[in-house]
């Protein structure tokens, strides 16, 4: 359609058709995002007098499902994996790593030293190749601290595999998609330890997370570790998991105040 064309019914008719295509919510509002601000450069260039995103309504995203492993069930999937990619099981985990970040995770971004990953590279498909490609966000850009046994199976596996660069690697030598992983590696694995079948890589950070808040690690550590780029983010979606810190406020609260009240 020409520029000129463009009304806000048919933009609204336009995501409603996604919307019925399948496309989820927040697929939906990043096409609209980026619709909108090519909209917002035509006014800006005076190719339009005014933008036709206006007061259009987007679906409503789903609420992210919570999903967590219990410690049985992270080791019971470690075991289930072919050996050569176990270890990425623990760093999502016990590390927190996003998916793509674990499979782009290098030899020289592990640091047995001072027991630290270095996240700031993760895996995207260009072209339907798999390449190393900075995280999308700089927040993602962070140090991640590494357990002993994250950094025992990772020690064991660059000792096996001698890998040059990134630690994980097809038969063939390649790096790795997610698809490829998630259908040929990861879902056998899943079936096979008789974990929750629906289960998701992203499921063992969500782990990861939920197993900190409750140890005690504040959450302005864990978000920071997560690669989220506002706190709020890390507490909308896991601060219900620690009942306990309710009970932590009220016992700093009765500390602070119950002798003076109960002196007058």
């Amino acid at each position: 359609m020409p520029l000129v064309a463009i009304r806000p019914t048919a933009v609204q008719g336009w995501v409603k058709d996604l919307h019925v295509k399948g496309l989820t919510p927040r697929t939906i509002e990043t096409i609209y995002v980026i619709f909108s601000s090519i909209m917002r450069g035509a006014v800006r260039d005076g190719m339009i007098r005014r933008s036709p995103c206006v007061d259009i309504r987007l679906p409503e995203a789903d609420k992210t499902t919570i999903r967590l492993l219990s410690p049985a069930e992270v080791i019971a999937l470690y075991r289930a994996m072919r050996p050569e990619f176990a270890p990425l099981v623990l760093l999502g985990a016990a590390a927190g790593l996003r998916q793509g970040e674990a499979l782009g995770l290098t030899v020289d971004r592990v640091d047995f030293q001072e027991e630290m990953l270095r996240v700031d590279r993760q895996i995207v498909v260009i072209d339907r190749r798999p390449v190393l490609a900075p995280p999308k966000t700089r927040a993602s850009v962070r140090d991640v601290p590494m357990p002993a046994v994250l950094a025992d199976a990772l020690a064991k596996h660059i000792d096996r595999r001698k890998p040059k660069d990134a630690l994980f690697r097809t038969s063939r030598g390649n790096l790795i998609r997610r698809d490829y992983f998630n259908a040929d590696v990861l879902k056998p694995a899943i079936l096979a330890a008789e974990v929750p079948a629906d289960m998701t890589f992203h499921d063992l950070r969500h782990t990861f997370a939920s197993t900190a808040l409750a140890e005690g690690v504040p959450v302005s550590e864990v978000s920071r570790w997560l690669g989220h780029e506002s706190i709020t983010t890390t507490v909308d979606l896991y601060g219900h998991l620690v009942p306990e810190a309710s009970q932590r406020a009220r016992t700093a609260m009765n500390k602070a105040f119950s002798k003076g009240i109960q002196a007058l």
